[in-house]
């Protein structure tokens, strides 16, 4: 396993950096290694080439200072060259206005939830106008986008609650999914149901952002950590977890088992609850064990 940074075997004329924060704890030491992984990134788009960077990052504007090439910058902030301005959820889509350079480029929708979704698209309405193509046929390709497998993807719905499933796993994914899914589902109930699995989400480095970033649900249940073999002193607490969750104002639980977490949805669910069940693996499989649950209520 290449345990580098895959973007550096690249030598691109259009690079896009959205944000720049610690990640990969299993391969970088601290912060300022990942940012050395972007500094050199930078360094490869040529003279002529376009360096596109996330300028609500401040990480990201950080790298950007070694570019070569012409840097625009694009955001949701004052002042940047592509602005997305009046973002407003439309169901399961958000629609958003496209300044350049302070003027109106035009209007878009992509029927996708959350401002971080604006953002990617962003970048796309950018690189799409740098290669040549028109305003209509990018309008037309953002609202005929599919999505990608699990990012915020209904796996099903049975008796009445909606299952999700997302990849997230890095507390700022986490925090921007739930905050995208509650924009556009204000009166709904919301199960963040969490595995700390990956090889930073199972370590104490996040302890203290994982607290943050379950802030838009009304319920948390976190499973055991994946990663078990880890030095207690390095591994992610999730008893102090959920009692940290819960003192930020959403009720969280530290469950024993997958089985756990499926008997108390089934037992505590109201119609019309949304379940975002966040991971990147399989979770034991509790997508399909959750849904066959609440469906066997419904053949009684």
């Amino acid at each position: 396993f290449d345990k580098t940074a895959k973007f550096l075997k690249y030598l691109p004329k259009i690079a896009v950096i959205n944000n720049v924060e610690f990640d990969h704890a299993d391969i970088y030491a601290d912060y300022d290694a990942v940012a050395l992984a972007f500094r050199r990134l930078v360094t490869l788009v040529p003279r002529r080439g376009l360096l596109l960077v996330g300028g609500d990052s401040a990480g990201a504007r950080e790298a950007a200072a070694r570019a070569v090439s012409r840097v625009e910058t694009f955001g949701t902030s004052e002042g940047l060259d592509w602005q997305a301005t009046r973002i407003e959820p439309q169901g399961g889509a958000t629609r958003f206005h496209v300044m350049r350079g302070g003027a109106p480029f035009g209007e878009f929708e992509v029927p996708l939830l959350g401002t971080h979704n604006v953002r990617n698209a962003l970048a796309s309405i950018a690189v799409a106008t740098e290669v040549g193509l028109p305003p209509q046929a990018i309008v037309a390709a953002l609202r005929s986008f599919a999505g990608v497998k699990r990012r915020l993807e209904v796996v099903g719905t049975a008796d009445g609650v909606t299952v999700f499933d997302d990849f997230a796993h890095h507390p700022t994914a986490i925090a921007e999914t739930l905050a995208g899914l509650r924009a556009s589902n204000a009166t709904a109930r919301i199960w963040a149901v969490f595995e700390p699995r990956s090889a930073s989400s199972c370590r104490r480095v996040f302890q203290d952002d994982f607290a943050r970033a379950f802030d838009a649900a009304d319920q948390v249940l976190i499973a055991p950590v994946f990663r078990s073999a880890l030095p207690e002193p390095e591994r992610l607490s999730v008893p102090q977890l959920a009692r940290d969750v819960s003192s930020r104002g959403s009720p969280a639980r530290a469950a024993a088992s997958i089985d756990a977490i499926v008997q108390i949805i089934i037992e505590e669910h109201r119609p019309h609850d949304l379940v975002v069940i966040m991971s990147n693996g399989a979770f034991g499989g509790i997508h399909g064990k959750l849904l066959s649950a609440l469906s066997s209520l419904r053949a009684r």
